[in-house]
């Protein structure tokens, strides 16, 4: 019994100890931790925005702490709210706020886009204009160009619009200075179609022509400056989609400046805007874009009726803080739009026949521009020389012609000086790895896109350019046959092509109020090969171009003159010569 007792006396010792063992390890663990409990926080984010304050992850805190949360949007978004864990969170609608720990927490910081705006923009009074004359280097989803930054032309506030439906104004601070831009138009300018959508339109198409102005982020006073925002390359758009817009009335815009709102006639798209990266030439200060996505249409809402609203205001942008811009009259609402560039498909192949017609009137002719000189060419318009169909051709391969609408009328010219030039040339007719060098002389005419309204009503041309074409001198005949199936199916395909006899450049056209334009394709020219005649079968067409813009034209196609393939051709190299002595 004594033995046993002592056991159990031993074994109750032996608890004693491990008790206390366990009570001094727990009592070590809670000094070394100051006698407080620890908690892990851990932070998330969605897109648009990340959380510095105290960064991203999980950290450790001890019980009580009062953690400080700084979440900061991205350009173009702004802060939502916190969600998770938030029941001690101080204000989840706060970007900046705090947790007070005393769990495991996991939280994280939500972001959402902050919609575009709406603009209403102003005309500027031009006596009084700021003068910028900054050079600038613009590079948009056109091209690159480099321009000198002169007038204020146009202020745009941002705008809530109510028309089926309101559209808010989301930030306030908002504003857009437009200037106008100097450089060298007619020889840079750009033409483009582009496919928009937007409250008011839905897929469609508008020609594009410029640019014309630079719309910069501007802040103007008793207004905070926004960060963020792109800067803009403005275009003119044909005045032929301005009037395709059925105009909508009734719509009510409410700004800055008119708070209780007024109606206004939404007319026809005036104007296209481009998000554009801006290069200041003599400081080689850069703005980004920062949304490639985001492009305004701006319609006319102009009333000749409605009067000045007589504002002055103070503006600071990167052009200078203490601008003063007097502002006038209404002009365009900016819409927020979505932007589409279709490809511009490739130049046909075309058939062209002797042909006799009117001779348009143009007081005054037309002014020229191609790749052979640096100035205007001042031309007479004379007759009708061609008509060519788009073509398809088979020669080795079958070239299909990729745009049906696509014709051209070729008229010839005054005399405007004799240039010559050597030009070498590939084309599907060059020998391999061979190019074909012509000497060329002229120019001697000009072709027109043209509507071919008769025989089978086709619709306007499309990404189609002005040409200017120059006379082949001592040309080498060919003798190649091909197959050529046109729009005229009673004429014969097959061919023998001979000599080419023309040599045509893409060219600019004016004066400015038959519309400047600028060019589809710089690389791409056309040769003119004679081609076997075929008089089998010559009709009449009914025609519209830029000469003929109104009423269609009648043409006659000449089955004694002569017929022509024209071919797309690669320029390689060119040069000036003096003409051949006879």
């Amino acid at each position: 019994m004594r033995k046993i007792l002592s056991l159990r006396r031993h074994r109750y010792l032996r608890s004693i100890g491990i008790l206390l063992i366990v009570v001094a390890l727990v009592a070590g663990i809670v000094s070394c931790n100051g006698g407080v409990v620890r908690y892990d926080l851990t932070i998330g984010s969605s897109s648009g925005g990340q959380v510095t304050d105290p960064g991203e992850g999980t950290n450790t805190y001890d019980d009580g702490d009062v953690v400080d949360l700084v979440a900061v949007p991205d350009c173009g978004y702004a802060f939502d709210k916190w969600t998770g864990d938030t029941g001690t969170i101080d204000d989840v609608n706060s970007a900046s706020t705090n947790i007070t720990m005393d769990a495991d927490y996991d939280i994280n910081a939500n972001f959402k886009a902050i919609p575009a705006d709406h603009y209403k923009f102003y005309d500027v009074d031009f006596e009084t204009a700021p003068l910028i004359q900054k050079e600038v280097e613009l590079e948009d989803q056109f091209g690159t160009f480099t321009a000198n930054v002169t007038d204020a032309v146009s202020f745009g506030n941002p705008v809530e619009k109510e028309h089926a439906g309101l559209t808010p104004i989301h930030d306030p601070d908002r504003h857009y200075t437009a200037y106008e831009l100097d450089y060298n138009f007619e020889v840079d300018a750009v033409v483009r179609s582009v496919e928009i959508s937007n409250q008011f339109q839905e897929n469609v198409e508008l020609t594009v022509y410029g640019p014309i102005a630079l719309v910069v982020p501007t802040q103007k006073e008793d207004h905070e400056m926004v960060e963020c925002l792109n800067h803009y390359l403005v275009y003119y758009v044909d005045e032929a989609d301005y009037y395709e817009f059925d105009p909508v009335e009734g719509v009510n815009l409410k700004d800055q400046f008119i708070p209780n709102g007024e109606d206004v006639t939404v007319n026809g798209p005036m104007l296209f805007a481009n998000p554009v990266k801006k290069t200041v030439v003599d400081t080689g200060d850069v703005s980004v874009i920062e949304d490639p996505d985001l492009h305004y249409v701006l319609y006319d809402i102009y009333d000749m009726e409605s009067p000045s609203i007589d504002k002055t205001i103070q503006i600071a942008n990167q052009f200078g803080n203490d601008q003063v811009l007097d502002l006038t009259y209404r002009d365009v609402l900016a819409v927020p739009s979505q932007k589409n560039v279709p490809p511009t498909p490739p130049l046909d192949h075309f058939k062209c026949y002797s042909a006799t017609g009117f001779t348009p009137d143009i007081p005054g002719g037309v002014a020229l521009l191609d790749q052979f000189h640096d100035y205007w060419l001042e031309a007479g318009v004379l007759d009708p020389m061609l008509f060519c169909n788009p073509v398809d051709k088979v020669h080795g391969t079958v070239q299909i012609s990729s745009n049906p609408d696509n014709h051209l009328t070729v008229y010839k010219i005054s005399a405007m000086g004799d240039f010559w030039y050597t030009v070498t040339v590939d084309n599907q007719f060059s020998e391999a790895g061979v190019s074909q060098e012509l000497t060329v002389h002229g120019p001697v005419a000009v072709a027109l896109p043209t509507q071919k309204v008769e025989p089978g009503d086709h619709g306007m041309p499309k990404y189609i350019d002005h040409y200017l074409l120059y006379e082949v001198w001592e040309p080498v005949s060919l003798d190649v046959t091909v197959d050529l199936d046109d729009q005229f199916p009673e004429v014969a395909e097959n061919v023998t092509v001979g000599p080419p006899l023309y040599f045509a450049n893409p060219c600019l056209k004016g004066p400015v109020d038959l519309g400047l334009e600028g060019l589809w394709d710089p690389d791409e020219h056309l040769v003119f090969y004679a081609i076997s005649e075929n008089p089998e079968f010559w009709p009449s067409v009914l025609i519209r171009n830029q000469f003929f813009p109104e009423d269609a034209v009648p043409l006659e196609l000449d089955p004694a003159g002569p017929q022509f393939v024209a071919v797309p051709s690669v320029k390689v190299e060119w040069a000036p010569t003096e003409a051949p002595i006879e």
